[in-house]
């Protein structure tokens, strides 16, 4: 059987119930060092050792090795889905079964072609609309406007005083020493994308990658962790944090804080127990928010399945994002029209739950809700903000499937009528 997606399974499944890789090593009868290669999947698997594994981790071992064949699947379906001639998709289970090694290779190879068609859309949907080259571009075009101008005023004067003179070449000095500034910063931005730091040039970007860092898991801002924010924080602020993205960080962990205090991982995974988490079941259950819900099962450990997550405020403008693979979110301005985050939003409080299909045709199952933040203000105002989790599709479903797209720069649904602006797919 192949190793290559039940390593991670198997990881995911051991750090939700809390137990250590060496307790687990030692009931199997195996070394830990032999289970973290399988974890990081390194180790084929199968037999008695995935049968102790599956004990446990108190599953079976059909779950764990079906749900990695059923991902090939879906991956290896998706790649002969864009070729032409097709494979031949009915005896795909007949491959993978008998090539599990080769399948993972295929699976492996269209989802790196995948990233690394969405890094080329991404990084030209962000030369379009960075804030930050737009600002640095209108600043060199104003430097070499004002050099022109005077270039062309000392040109055609051919009598003007010497003081006069002076303050037009000082001008040039300082306009060309501001425009060569310019570039140098310019440049080193861009060397910085070509090493992979293109990720943290606004505080968004900071708050999703000290997140990330943590793998969205701070099991000390639990009840009885022990720790503040500010000792979060501290502990693991990275050096160089804006404080525009410092403030950010400490209002998403100061929520956490807050929704852990109403309900604390614990009580959410004994609601859970061993079924995939339904959000409205779990809301009724526990007689909460479904916001509330779906944010802590977005910080919730080894689901088979874990959620993505955008909230936006009532001008669409992104509050906080948790990627997912093969969903992008939008880095500036507003995503999709037809997500459910922003159609909830014409229906305050009444939950929306739909299977969005993306251009590749890829399937992500989405809960959201709109609600009113906080108490009303004096002047009857109030502010509205929209909650999107989102987690891939395990199937067909009986609710409403709806076609959508990232961005309208890199959607390539030309006939789209929410588009509001050209798609860089001609």
């Amino acid at each position: 059987m192949a190793g290559s997606l039940i390593g991670s399974r198997i990881r995911e499944r051991r750090e939700a119930l809390g137990l250590k890789q060496s307790a687990v090593a030692k009931t199997c009868g195996i070394s830990p060092s032999y289970l973290n290669l399988i974890e990081h999947n390194r180790r084929g698997i199968g037999g008695r050792v995935l049968q102790a594994l599956a004990a446990a981790l108190k599953t079976d071992a059909a779950r764990l090795g079906e749900g990695g064949q059923s991902d090939l699947a879906r991956i290896l379906r998706l790649a002969a889905s864009e070729e032409k001639p097709q494979a031949e998709e009915a005896r795909l289970e007949e491959f993978i079964t008998r090539f599990p090694g080769w399948a993972a290779v295929l699976a492996s190879l269209r989802q790196r072609r995948a990233q690394l068609e969405q890094i080329v859309d991404t990084l030209s949907d962000r030369l379009a609309h960075d804030p930050y080259l737009s600002e640095s571009l209108h600043e060199m075009l104003s430097s070499v406007t004002a050099i022109h101008s005077t270039s062309g005023i000392l040109a055609q004067s051919q009598d003007m005083e010497p003081l006069q003179r002076r303050r037009f070449h000082n001008n040039l000095f300082d306009e060309s020493a501001r425009l060569s500034d310019l570039s140098q910063d310019l440049v080193h931005y861009f060397d910085h994308l070509a090493e992979g730091e293109q990720n943290l040039s606004t505080p968004q970007d900071e708050l999703v990658a000290f997140l990330g860092a943590a793998n969205y898991s701070f099991p000390t801002l639990e009840p009885g962790g022990g720790e503040t924010v500010e000792g979060v924080m501290s502990r693991l602020s990275p050096p160089g944090l804006s404080s525009a993205a410092s403030l950010m960080i400490s209002v998403a962990l100061a929520r956490l804080r807050r929704d852990a205090a109403r309900l604390p991982q614990s009580a959410l995974a004994k609601a859970i127990g061993d079924q995939p988490p339904e959000p409205y079941k779990l809301a009724q259950q526990l007689n909460l928010p479904l916001d509330l819900i779906l944010r802590r099962l977005t910080f919730f450990p080894g689901l088979d399945r874990p959620f993505g997550m955008i909230i936006c405020d009532g001008t669409g403008a992104t509050l906080f994002r948790k990627p997912l693979a093969g969903f992008h979110l939008p880095r500036y301005g507003a995503g999709c029209a037809f997500w459910s985050l922003y159609t909830a939003m014409a229906r305050p409080h009444m939950p929306e739950h739909e299977l969005l299909v993306l251009p590749d045709g890829q399937m992500f199952e989405a809960f959201a809700i709109a609600t009113y933040d906080g108490a009303v203000a004096a002047s009857g105002l109030s502010v509205l903000q929209s909650t999107m989790a989102f987690r891939t599709s395990p199937g067909p479903h009986q609710y409403p499937a709806r076609e959508v797209g990232p961005t309208c720069r890199i959607c390539p649904r030309q006939t789209c009528p929410a588009r509001r602006e050209p798609s860089i797919h001609t």
